[in-house]
């Protein structure tokens, strides 16, 4: 059974028609990526599921009691809660069993007969409910969550209005995980990770049981979660089988085929046409030529796009001039170091950068990627060490957060700004291949979206014609098909490119040298450590190196833990002989331990009953405890359990 139907979906926003004849199907458990330009509807989708709008003709058809996990572009929180008291805010339904089970506890106290009866089978339908739920474990995925999101745990009990906008982005994404959704519906769920906590999300989704959409500009995760891609062109969707690499290649196929067909079709037209015009006046031949005139304006009238060529969606069109540099030392770092108080982010940081090298720099947020490029610019000076650029190179600095923008100048003059010398015509010209047209070119830089930020920044960029190229995260706000056009103009750049980015995609495709800051060998966040890789392509090579050392440590490990059992078991053992860790259950008799194993029940009866506690579940602390507790008392139970069995024969 499917779990949402969109069917013949009509949205328009005053004179601007969004979505026309639009038909989707999602099914139960899939995992689907929804791609397409930027304002094309994919937002317009998730509000139409969840019931934020209405279509103004067409009807959304939904599984009864579909439990719908959003997460919108903004998050929104009213900021005197914490973090954790938000957490705990997105599996209200565990805490409102919780309190069921503390009323039903206390209720029982008074009752007698049949009715204490009743009420304890209601108590135990709740307990049932709860664990069902995950109430005994929702804690540890909170904790597990937010560390996996990035979140420290002295940020737990700071108030959401202590946050930045990426820490509630992320906030946002860890409170729409935990709940007990049959659907997740994702908008941009990557912006604002690093590429740590990316690869924690990708898990998360792989492992998740029910079925998740997707909009996402991060190609390597629509490769890694996707079993279909939705694309969302001209006002529809299509469905495409298959993940991100699949459906590019599949869409390239269809397009060369569509190619062929428009000549095919065009040739058709201009041959029937030709006859026509031959035989229209010939003797004998007159009235085969009219009525293929006749057939050929019935074709025509009935299919208007009969020779209209299929066009991509419009996005930037741009490519950087010539390197015309003669210095072959881009960049040389000598034993740079950063510090900020107590906290060191990198020391000893030695390396050249040569002329036509494409260097990356990758790592968690946080660690001094940005910070690395300011001192690289003189933006800032270092606690140690040297890092100095060559001498006369014009540089293009491309910064994530648009800083680089004049908020009162207009995107004509902020484009003009940079190359005085070329006339208003060819600027204009050159801010139309990043979209700016009409009236777009006289609005203020600080009215711009943040796209609009980063594509009239990648235009002065153009504009500069530099010999390096410094962009810290260039990806950002930029569709899927921006973000190729970017690529292929980078890929026929003949400059020295240095970028900061956690677009993984885009590190693979365009990056010949990588430095990963502030991880250990195993990935994990460290600061002041550093890794070079010099292999292509430089993001795959390294995780693919990560998960070797990890596998490795893994089979150490395990190797170890089984040469320590071999050296303590010098003989051979009895066939009944008693496994070690129930040894200390011998000197009980099987009755005893029945006796124990009944009492250790009843514990565990009473501290289920505690975990409806009020005054428990509020404080985190305490409840923490207790689940430690509880988990103690369970594997205790677990082991009576097999001393029973082994002793009983």
């Amino acid at each position: 059974m499917s779990l949402v139907i969109l069917n013949d979906i009509h949205v328009s926003f005053g004179s601007e028609i969004v979505l026309d004849k639009m038909n989707l199907t999602l099914h139960p458990n899939e995992k689907v990526g929804m791609v397409g330009a930027n304002g094309t509807g994919k937002s317009t989708i998730f509000k139409l599921i969840t019931g934020q709008i209405t279509p103004d003709v067409g009807k959304v058809i939904k599984q009864k009691g579909l439990r719908i996990g959003y997460l919108p572009q903004e998050s929104a929180f009213s900021g005197e809660n914490t973090v954790l008291e938000e957490m705990h805010a997105g599996v209200e339904h565990i805490v409102k069993l919780q309190k069921q089970i503390h009323n039903a506890t206390h209720e029982m106290e008074n009752l007698h007969g049949s009715d204490l009866k009743s009420k304890m089978a209601q108590y135990d339908r709740l307990c049932h409910d709860f664990e069902v739920a995950g109430g005994y474990a929702y804690e540890t995925n909170i904790q597990t969550t937010l560390a996996g999101l990035g979140f420290d745990e002295e940020l737990h009990h700071a108030k959401t209005t202590a946050l930045s906008g990426g820490q509630l982005s992320r906030l946002g994404l860890a409170q729409v995980l935990m709940l007990d959704a049959d659907l997740l519906l994702l908008d941009e769920p990557t912006n604002h990770l690093d590429i740590q906590a990316t690869e924690w999300l990708e898990k998360f989704l792989l492992n998740f049981n029910g079925a998740a959409v997707i909009i996402s500009h991060d190609r390597h995760l629509l490769d890694k979660t996707s079993c279909k891609i939705i694309e969302i062109e001209k006002r529809k969707a299509k469905v495409w089988k298959g993940n991100y690499s699949t459906y590019v290649q599949t869409r390239e196929t269809l397009k060369l085929q569509q190619d062929r067909e428009h000549i095919k079709r065009v040739e058709m037209v201009e041959r029937t046409r030709d006859f026509i015009a031959r035989n229209i006046n010939q003797e004998g031949m007159r009235k085969t030529a009219r009525g293929r005139r006749t057939q050929l304006d019935r074709l025509l009238k009935d299919n208007p796009d009969f020779l209209d060529k299929s066009t991509d969606q419009k996005t930037i069109s741009f490519s950087f001039g010539t390197n015309k540099s003669g210095s072959e030392l881009i960049l040389r770092s000598e034993n740079l170091g950063k510090s900020f108080g107590d906290l060191t982010l990198f020391e000893n940081l030695s390396f050249d950068i040569l002329r036509g090298e494409r260097f990356g720099i990758t790592g968690p947020n946080g660690t001094g990627k940005s910070t690395f490029l300011r001192l690289a610019l003189g933006q800032m000076e270092p606690t140690s060490g040297t890092v100095r650029m060559g001498k006369s190179l014009r540089i293009g600095y491309l910064d994530q957060h648009g800083d680089v923008l004049n908020p009162e100048r207009t995107v004509l003059e902020e484009a003009i700004s940079v190359n005085p010398d070329l006339s208003t015509e060819k600027v204009r010209g050159r801010l139309g291949a990043f979209l700016f047209s009409g009236d777009d070119v006289f609005k203020l830089c600080g009215d711009l979206s943040g796209g609009q930020k980063n594509r009239l920044m990648l235009c002065k960029l153009v504009l500069s014609e530099p010999d390096v190229l410094v962009m810290d995260e260039p990806t950002n706000h930029l569709d899927i098909a921006s973000r190729e056009m970017l690529e292929e103009s980078l890929n026929d750049y003949e400059g020295t490119i240095i970028v900061v980015s956690h677009d993984r995609y885009f590190l693979d495709r365009i990056l010949d040298k990588l430095i990963v800051i502030g991880t250990d060998e195993l990935g994990n966040r460290c600061l002041g450590k550093t890794e070079f890789i010099n292999t292509t392509p430089v993001y795959s090579n390294y995780a693919s190196l990560v998960a070797e050392r990890i596998e490795t440590k893994q089979k150490k490990e395990k190797s170890k833990s089984g040469s320590t059992k071999r050296r303590g078991s010098n003989t051979k053992k009895p066939k009944n002989q008693t496994p070690e860790e129930l040894k200390r259950f011998n000197k009980y008799s099987v009755e005893k331990i029945e006796e124990m194993i009944s009492e250790l029940e009843e514990e565990l009866a009473k501290m289920r009953e505690r975990f409806g506690d009020e005054n428990i579940y509020k404080n985190p602390d305490q409840f923490a405890e207790l689940q430690e507790q509880y988990s103690a008392k369970e594997a205790e139970l677990d082991l009576l359990y097999h001393a029973y069995e082994h002793r009983a024969g």
